[in-house]
């Protein structure tokens, strides 16, 4: 059944297959040599990588069921692995240009895209992966590929439930005007939780202006490279809700919500 209500099944079903044949064709002429530098490679290593991230967001607004959304978000780590094996061919004096795709936080910017869609995008990943029950040395490989550890708040505090148990717990957050409710809700209990949630619901989508999906439902899906519309999911208030046990019935009210990633159990 049909999760998104901005978009028909029909579309759904077409944007996937367009998806699964952008990164099949890709893929393809990536490992046949058409791209010919370094850092063209790199780039279109990245956009496979965030490719494969979109792909599992538009199963889950398509409705897929547990199999076919699981294989999409399982299918995401060689994706990153692969950027990272490429950005290691990099010659020294190049790779500290790697930060700029690489690291989560800051006002930097790779491959046309700003550095706060790297953020989200962990916190997308991270959040399918507990939905869809992701074994533990997997989701541990996804942490230590993310990396970033001691340098954001949340995600370290997500990171150290999720078994990280040895990270540093920075102070501060990247992105506190998105995030910091998020943050308070973890530092809460009891109805003080569930206003924070929901301030942070209701303020998570105007505050990503910058985001590459942002007014992506106005788009004249071509299914160009981000020129496409997979759904407006909060999955980083379902991953906060499931890990740390907040409340849950107060977030009925918003249509963002995805419910159905409650308690690591994709539902209908």
């Amino acid at each position: 059944m049909i999760r998104d209500q901005r978009r028909d099944e029909a579309y759904f079903s077409e944007l996937l297959s367009d998806l699964d044949e952008a990164l099949a064709e890709t893929q393809q002429a990536l490992d046949e040599g058409v791209f010919t530098s370094l850092s063209e490679q790199v780039d279109v290593a990245q956009q496979l990588f965030q490719l494969a991230i979109m792909r599992a967001v538009a199963h889950y607004s398509y409705g897929s069921d547990m199999v076919s959304l699981k294989l999409s978000v399982l299918a995401i780590l060689p994706y990153r692995q692969q950027l990272s094996a490429t950005a290691d061919k990099l010659p020294a004096v190049h790779q500290c240009y790697r930060q700029d795709f690489e690291r989560l936080g800051g006002v930097g910017e790779a491959c046309g895209s700003a550095n706060i869609n790297r953020y989200v995008y962990a916190l997308w990943w991270l959040a399918l992966l507990v939905a869809v029950g992701a074994e533990q040395t997997h989701i541990q490989q996804v942490l230590d590929i993310i990396a970033e550890r001691g340098n954001d708040a949340l995600l370290d505090r997500i990171a150290h439930k999720l078994g990280d148990t040895d990270r540093p717990i920075s102070s501060t957050l990247y992105y506190p005007c998105t995030y910091q409710a998020l943050l308070d809700a973890i530092n809460s209990k009891g109805d003080a939780q569930a206003e924070h949630l929901n301030v942070f619901i209701r303020q998570w989508y105007d505050s990503l202006e910058d985001a590459d999906w942002f007014d992506k439902h106005l788009c004249d899906c071509e299914f160009e490279y981000t020129d496409y519309y997979v759904g407006y999911w909060c999955f980083e208030a379902a991953l906060i809700v499931t890990l740390f046990d907040t409340p849950k019935a107060s977030m009925n009210e918003h249509v963002m919500f995805p419910r159905a990633l409650i308690k690591g159990v994709v539902r209908g």
